[in-house]
């Protein structure tokens, strides 16, 4: 005979059961007693083997899994630029809306900015002269036309012979040609300046590119860069490539624990049920939690060592985080308590006093009166610590937590 372990308690004939790693709170549980089988014996050395008593009381069994952090919602920021980051937020901090998260190295763009600058300047100058010597043409223009215009009445009355005239209006006409050409001079030093305004507000947002900042409020956090295997996050001094992920900013008002139950445990685990998550952080702290779905579809399980499917099928789970609170951050490691039953005023007994004998029957030990009395028992449902039993040993018991000399 050997003693039962979790393990086996699974290949019991029950349909309430526990995984391996489920943590019920002793105090409480249930198990279904389907027939005695007794055998008893005179036993001089039972003295020697440890012994607990049968209880009653209140049971709660949850599924202990482990899971991570994440956030529902969650903006990203991304590389604007190719130039080299030379300083970033400190990750974990709370920032807002148009806080400064990433400032990249600037020297490039401000000289370029200088440049364009001061090409602006000359382009505006030469607008400026452009303009003034067109006044100045148009004064003669007005002159030459003023000359010309009394002209052809004097030279009708005889005052004036006609070359006089001719030359009076080629110099009109050559005037005004003067007047057109300066005032496409003035376009073109027009499109100078606007050429100029627009590299220097292209210069302007490159420097603008050079400061990222919040697009919203969150919880910053690092992305990483590198092969899966050895993966790192981002750091002052890189220089990344533009569309790169840099930071995410989640919503810390909705926070969710992505976790995973085995094929054997999926049916157990209902949308809407309570959990309990402790941080691996701070493991002092209970937070407060439920269900919000559970995937209709199997997955292989992936060894985190060898990233191979390791034969085990599992269902994804996600739970909702109902507290808020500054310590839950995404990426945190957790540990996730969710509620399968709660079993009130039921008998229960250590699982370290439970057995399988030589016909693969489960059976436990009640010793009474000096002897060990065999007592064939079905299981209901288990913790770590406790089995619970419905019938076929009493409230009070004593059962033995080894294993007696076989009978």
């Amino acid at each position: 005979m050997q003693a039962l372990d979790l393990g086996r308690l699974r290949a019991l004939p029950t349909q309430v059961r526990a995984h391996p790693r489920l943590a019920w709170a002793a105090g409480g549980g249930c198990v279904l007693v389907l027939a005695l089988a007794a055998a008893v014996r005179p036993d001089a050395g039972l003295d020697r083997i440890p012994s607990a008593r049968v209880q009653r009381g209140d049971v709660r069994i949850t599924l202990v899994e482990s899971g991570e952090l994440r956030a529902e919602q969650q903006s990203t920021v991304t590389a604007a630029t190719d130039k080299q980051i030379v300083w970033l937020v400190p990750e974990g901090t709370r920032v807002k809306q148009g806080d400064l998260l990433i400032r990249f190295e600037t020297q490039k763009y401000e000289i370029a900015k200088s440049t364009a600058q001061s090409a602006l300047a000359v382009a505006r100058a030469d607008l400026s002269k452009t303009l003034a010597q067109l006044e100045a043409q148009k004064v003669a223009q007005e002159k030459a036309r003023l000359d010309y215009a009394s002209l052809p009445e004097l030279a009708e009355k005889g005052f004036v012979n006609r070359n006089e005239l001719d030359a009076a209006r080629l110099a009109h006409e050559e005037v005004r040609a003067f007047t057109r050409s300066f005032e496409a001079s003035v376009d073109a030093a027009r499109a100078n300046v606007q050429r100029a305004e627009s590299e220097v507000d292209q210069t302007d947002r490159k420097l603008d590119k050079s400061f990222l900042r919040a697009p919203r409020d969150g919880v910053v956090v690092y992305a990483t860069t590198g092969v899966a295997m050895s993966p790192r996050k981002i750091t002052v001094g890189i220089t990344p490539f533009e569309g790169m992920e840099l930071m995410y900013l989640p919503d810390p008002s909705s926070m969710r624990v992505d976790t995973e139950v085995s094929e054997f445990d999926v049916a157990k685990v209902r949308v809407g049920a309570p959990v309990e998550l402790n941080l691996d952080a701070y493991p002092d702290s209970v937070f407060r939690g439920e269900v919000s779905a559970v995937a209709a579809l199997a997955r292989p399980k992936i060894s985190k060592v060898s990233g191979q499917a390791i034969g085990v099928k599992i269902f994804d789970v996600s739970i909702k985080v109902l507290d808020q609170d500054e310590r839950l951050k995404p990426g945190l490691s957790t540990t996730v308590q969710i509620l399968v039953s709660e079993n009130p005023n039921v008998l229960y007994l250590p699982v370290a006093g439970i057995f399988v004998d030589e016909l693969e029957k489960t059976v436990v030990y009640v010793k009474r009166e000096g002897r060990a009395e065999k007592r064939l028992v079905t299981l209901a449902g288990s913790t770590d610590r406790v089995a619970i039993v419905e019938s076929g040993v009493d409230d009070g018991a004593e059962i033995l937590l080894d294993q007696p000399e076989t009978l």
